[in-house]
């Protein structure tokens, strides 16, 4: 590829579909996580981890944590 990394490679239009087609899988999967947790009794989805912004936050009996880092508080 001559030094050029494969977002260099694309033309814009193939760059658009690329990220259209990333934000809607994430789209899918948010959905999904939400109908999950609505699922699993007493357990709710909250905001981006605050620490180390890799995951939402989970309610789970009365505790908000981050299933990621760990960090957590009571409500």
């Amino acid at each position: 590829m001559d030094g050029q990394t494969m977002a260099e490679s694309l033309s814009e239009q193939e760059l658009a579909k690329r990220v259209l087609r990333a934000e809607q899988r994430l789209d899918c999967m948010e959905t999904t996580l939400a109908a999950v947790t609505d699922e699993i009794d007493g357990v709710s989805l909250s905001s981006r981890c605050s620490k180390c912004e890799k995951s939402l936050l989970l309610i789970k009996d009365g505790i908000l944590y981050c299933p990621n880092c760990g960090d957590g508080h009571s409500l």
